[in-house]
């Protein structure tokens, strides 16, 4: 399927020498060569402002010459004088129709005051055609002040839930898109034309001493084929030492070692009276040489994508900041900040990308919320951003909590010390794998050989064999890759990972709790009934005393409680002496000085008040999914309120996350059994955890995993601080670049299905990862054991294990293409 270009122009925008005002090099005003480097200006203004030079006065001009017109014999004549630049007219620089009605828009008509201005003389002309009217259009469009981050392209089809998951960050050609034309914000992937080449080198020239196999077993063939095999292990020192190594990759000595040593063996083999054994080891020396090479140009292939939104991000968190000014009639502050440290204040303008991770202070904002996010959202003061967001409307003044390396989304992806990728448990046991167990297997071969009662020559390539079949590049790196891809593919959903353990604990999780109060419920419950159970009291005279004893509190129902009374135009009593018990309710003393309770089934029992006369009614509503208030005066019940809450959008979807990656969901309330089990059934939940309070939650979550669970918890950080500490692992909504918080998790959206899949492809991604180091190790322990007993010629095991590399890239560029 062709995939779909990005709309816009064929450059990107760069900055105005002059005014620093991003403009489209093709339709710039005014360009100019200083210091052997192209300049491009808005208008001649710009261009005088640079070279500090004043503006020439504009000598006066025909009103239709102003729009590039040429004058009509009617229009009153002028005298001509040279113009110092004209600006250049709309036929020159054709523009988008959007920019065209935009620009419509906002520039008024050019009239007779305007005329007067710019010509300095007084203009009176006798008839105006209607045309003369028209607005001026310039000739390169305005930036918006809402600029945001570069469109990314579609790519087949719109497979998540609110936002492509799979949408990669990369144009069509899979170059990073740098989202500003000042060249000094581009991070592109250091070159490596000189490894590429070297590498083409060293696959030629071993291929061509394997290929010469075909010439025979004289001695100077099998000379000129040391030579060869010599020749690309020289071209692969040669890259080693010319190309940065990455942090995902093995010490260049593992690699090099079983080529430098099968060189040795093959000389050693020459040496020798045995012509045939020669040749066997030049083979051996050409075939390792080769699919080194191979296998080294194949994991780059299989992560260049991924360094390429690698740097992408890097461009877009390279962006300096800006500090308010406290003076309200200044300017803003137009001075770049660098070095900004956590504490410090910051401003963000409507258009600008947010440089560190901040709360905010004040102003209540719509933002992107991370990179890549095409749903804006509102931030008001208190709440979090992190680096990477880009402000659309509202001015942003907040209080640096991250910054540099530490910002939440550069910790796990772009600080060297900190890369999930190399520093994954399974990324580290690849690594491990090639640079210290394959000398053990090795060793285990040359040992089996021996035992054969084979020759030093043979026992010398069967070691060497076994050793080079597991110190492959795709071996040691391909478990990175995917990492990698999971990290990447959890940022394009906002999710945050604090570190490669918590990936990895997250992979390992068997239970996921559900704190079910705003994350799988609103959280905004409704009155739905209202109830009597004596005549001591009327349903407006119960919602009062109720609301009088909840207007204090802050949970959910008593905000409904109150909510409701204000709507029906009831007045909360004047009830005193509150006494506030978390999760069950309020005891107070009404204003008619008779005892008062509201709150739970437990509460009540608690404070001795009998709740069977109204036993079938609660049941009944507890049936429904209701959250059941009861109201007692002087220990007597006297009504009942019923509160429904609606399930989150995506509370469905999000178990179903959980469910494919056979994950256990858990619904833990402090919500009568009745009602759990209600919202259980609509859910698919089959493990509920009823009549929890805050509180316990905490030690809940300790029984679970003392069961021998791995224990994920999802919840809010500032209602559910017990249980996310106690869990496992902490997948806290909201919480993304917050102060420091010990999450394992933290999302930048509040969405409930972003906390379920953060879970959920940490454990896909693992299980891609384990998969591909099967598929790269399985071949290469099938090959090496087989030569090993003697089965086939040292050469397969290289042979076996380019294979199985071949396949694991194969695979890896396949899932690339489904996310």
């Amino acid at each position: 399927m062709a995939e779909t270009r990005a709309r816009g122009p064929a450059v990107d925008p760069l900055p105005c020498s002059g005014c620093g005002k991003l403009i489209d090099p093709l339709r710039a005003g005014q360009v100019a060569i200083f210091d052997l480097r192209f300049h491009y200006f808005c208008t001649s203004h710009c261009r005088f402002a640079f070279l500090g030079e004043p503006v020439p006065q504009l000598a006066p001009l025909h009103p239709r010459a102003l729009r590039g017109d040429e004058p009509r014999a009617s229009a009153p004549s002028f005298p001509e004088l040279p113009v110092a630049s004209p600006r250049p007219t709309i036929a020159a620089a054709p523009l988008d129709e959007a920019v065209r009605e935009r620009t419509t828009d906002e520039r008024p008509s050019l009239d007779r005051i305007s005329i007067e201005r710019v010509s300095g003389h007084r203009f009176d002309p006798p008839a105006r055609p209607t045309e003369l009217d028209a607005p001026i259009i310039d000739a390169f469009p305005p930036v918006p002040l809402d600029q945001s981050l570069p469109e990314p392209p579609v790519v087949d089809d719109d497979r998540a839930l609110l936002e492509p998951l799979g949408q990669t960050i990369l144009d069509a050609g899979g170059t990073a898109i740098v989202p500003f034309g000042d060249e000094s914000l581009r991070h592109e992937p250091e070159p490596r034309d000189v490894g590429a080449l070297l590498l083409v080198l060293a696959i030629v020239a071993g291929a061509l001493a394997v290929a010469l196999a075909l010439a025979g077993e004289a001695t100077i063939v099998i000379g000129a084929r040391i030579v060869l095999a010599a020749v690309s292990a020289g071209m692969l020192v040669g890259r080693a030492a010319t190309t940065p190594r990455e942090a995902t990759d093995p010490h260049p000595a593992a690699i090099l070692t079983p080529v430098l040593t099968g060189l040795v063996v093959a000389a050693w083999a020459l040496v020798g009276v045995d012509r045939s054994l020669a040749a066997e080891a030049a083979s051996l020396a050409g075939v390792i040489a080769t699919a080194s090479a191979v296998s080294a140009w194949l994991i780059e292939s299989a992560r260049q994508r991924i360094a390429a939104e690698r740097a992408w991000i890097a461009s877009v968190l390279s962006v300096p900041g800006r500090r308010p000014i406290d003076d309200p009639g200044a300017e803003t502050a137009k001075e770049e900040v660098w070095d900004l440290r956590p504490g410090e204040q910051v401003q963000v303008e409507p258009g600008e990308i947010v440089p560190v991770d901040l709360t905010i202070l004040s102003g209540d904002v719509e933002v992107l919320p991370w990179i890549g996010a095409t749903t804006p959202v509102r931030r008001r003061a208190g709440d979090p951003v992190i680096a990477g967001s880009t402000v659309i409307r509202g001015r942003l003044r907040g209080a640096c909590t991250w910054s540099g390396m530490d910002r939440a989304i550069a910790r796990v992806l772009l600080d060297p010390r900190r890369r999930a990728d190399a520093l994954a448990p399974i990324a580290h046991a690849s690594r491990a794998l090639t640079e210290r167990w394959a000398f053990a297997a090795a060793a285990i071969g040359a040992l089996s050989a021996f035992v054969a009662g084979r020759s030093p020559v043979e026992i010398a390539m069967v070691a060497v064999a076994v050793l080079a079949a597991l110190t492959t590049a795709v071996t040691a790196a391909i478990t990175s890759v995917h990492v990698a891809r999971g990290i990447l593919l959890a940022l394009r959903r906002g999710i945050i990972y604090k570190s490669a353990d918590a990936w990895d604990r997250a992979g390992r999780v068997t239970v996921a709790v559900f704190c079910a109060r705003g994350t799988l419920l609103l959280g905004e419950p409704e009155l739905a009934e209202l109830e009597a159970t004596g005549s001591k009291l009327d349903i407006e005279g119960i919602l009062a005393l109720a609301a009088g004893a909840e207007r204090t509190e802050e949970h959910p129902v008593a905000t409904a409680i109150v909510r409701a009374a204000r709507s029906r135009g009831v007045r909360p009593d004047g009830v005193r002496n509150l006494s506030s018990f978390p999760g069950l309710g309020v005891t107070a003393v009404t204003s008619a000085g008779e005892e008062l309770c509201v709150g739970s089934r437990a509460l009540l029992l608690e404070q001795r008040v009998s709740i069977a006369a109204a036993e079938e009614r609660i049941a009944e509503l507890e049936a429904l999914g209701r959250t059941v208030v009861l109201i007692a005066v002087g220990s007597r019940l006297v009504g009942l309120i019923g509160l429904q809450d609606g399930l989150r959008p995506g509370a469905r979807a999000a178990i179903q996350h959980l469910l494919d990656a056979q994950i256990e969901p858990v619904l833990m309330s402090g919500d009568a059994r009745e009602t759990c089990e209600a919202i259980g059934r609509s859910l698919d939940i089959d493990h509920i955890r009823p009549e929890i309070l805050p509180a316990h939650r905490g030690a809940e979550v300790r029984r679970l995993i003392d069961a021998g669970m791995s224990v994920s918890v999802l919840g809010h950080a500032s209602a559910d601080d017990a249980a996310l500490a106690a869990a496992d692992v902490s997948v806290a909504l909201g919480a993304a670049g917050s102060t420091p918080g010990d999450f394992a998790i933290a999302l930048a959206s509040d969405d409930v299905r972003d906390a379920a899949l953060s879970v959920a492809l940490a454990h896909r991604t693992r299980l891609e990862a384990r998969v591909g180091l099967s598929l790269s190790v399985v071949p290469a322990l099938l090959g090496a054991g087989v030569v090993a007993v003697g089965l086939l010629p040292p050469a397969y095991a290289p042979i076996a294990s380019l294979l199985g590399g071949i396949v694991t890239v194969v695979h890896a560029r396949a899932l690339d293409a489904k996310s």
